[in-house]
């Protein structure tokens, strides 16, 4: 018997801890939804060739995979008044997906 992960996964995106909310969109506008989840924007280094290194963002949101089910590159997510295009993800197998942005 499967163990349903997906009200477990809820309550850790909890937005008084560490979650916020976003608006999904998809690509052709068919689509909008309010989402939870945890964003990140880490800088990484970038070997830049050479001697230099260069550092930029790297901004993630992961989520419940129920929310996005239909994820596809091009889609949008709004997070605090910023839009980003989601370029890639990965369903961990477990009901959680992690978006990879750009900023717009």
């Amino acid at each position: 018997m499967p163990i349903n992960l997906n009200d477990d996964i809820l309550l850790l995106l909890d937005v008084d801890d560490f979650a916020v909310s976003a608006t999904f969109t998809k690509a052709d506008a068919s689509s909008q939804s309010t989402i939870l989840g945890i964003f990140d924007n880490e800088t990484v280094p970038v070997e830049a060739g050479g001697f230099t290194t260069v550092h930029e963002q790297q901004p993630r949101f992961t989520c419940r995979t129920s929310d996005v089910p239909t994820v596809a590159e091009g889609d949008t997510l709004l997070i605090n008044s910023v839009t980003y295009t989601i370029r890639a993800w990965v369903h961990d197998g477990t009901g959680v997906t992690t978006l990879q942005l750009e900023v717009q």
